[in-house]
């Protein structure tokens, strides 16, 4: 039998994954090329189990909790993708930054929120993750630790009642573009960032989702 070692990694997002790889005594020189993926419809259905079970019903099992911190995290990418024009793709998981415009503009995206879906004693203070990483080439973290993307969208789900609590309701968001340079100028090295701390340092102002495509080419042009 092959035998393997078992390696933990982190995608960019901070989600562990496990890699398989073969040992020294069976290295092999095949790569397999990347994957080109299609974007699903939700019709899809199953095969092999009994009944009629969709893609879609595995999206509403898996992905209905849309306060908890990965759910939320997709939900806003998506926001900023449609807001951007870029929706009409896939998200990518591994890429060195979230989306990239029609324009070019490249983009990372953060979120936070005070209401999570778990029991809480307070509401959550809002912070985010801005720490610089090396490129991800497919096989290995590479080049020098850095942040890839033009500009950062921190997204704050900022409603603070349970009851009526729907991130679907983009009127109880706000997003914060900031470009780059200027977390690069005014954090350096730092790795995370408070929503106070965000605003004072780099003299941002909260905007609606109707003013967001705009916010976002202003900082790539200032």
């Amino acid at each position: 039998p092959r035998k393997y070692h078992r390696h933990e990694r982190e995608d960019k997002k901070g989600i562990r994954c496990i890699v398989l790889e073969h040992s020294n005594e069976e290295q092999t020189t095949m790569e397999l090329p990347r994957m080109k993926v299609t974007r699903k419809s939700g019709k899809e259905c199953f095969q092999g189990m009994g009944g009629e079970h969709s893609l879609q019903d595995f999206w509403a099992w898996a992905f209905s909790d849309l306060v908890s911190n990965t759910e939320r995290g997709k939900l806003a990418e998506y926001l900023v993708a449609k807001a951007m024009g870029c929706g009409t793709q896939i998200s990518q998981t591994w890429e060195s930054y979230d989306l990239l415009s029609p324009e070019g503009i490249k983009i990372e995206v953060k979120t936070s929120a005070y209401i999570q879906s778990w029991k809480q004693k307070a509401f959550s203070k809002i912070s985010f993750g801005i720490a610089k990483t090396k490129f991800w080439d497919g096989l290995d973290y590479v080049g020098e630790k850095k942040r890839h993307a033009d500009v950062y969208v921190f997204c704050v789900l900022k409603h603070k009642d349970q009851e009526t609590i729907n991130p679907l309701d983009l009127a109880q968001w706000d997003f914060y573009p900031v470009a780059t340079r200027k977390l690069d100028t005014s954090l350096g090295n730092q790795e995370t960032i408070s929503l106070g701390s965000l605003i004072s340092h780099c003299k941002v102002m909260a905007c609606p989702y109707s003013n967001l495509k705009d916010a976002i080419g202003k900082e790539c042009r200032t």
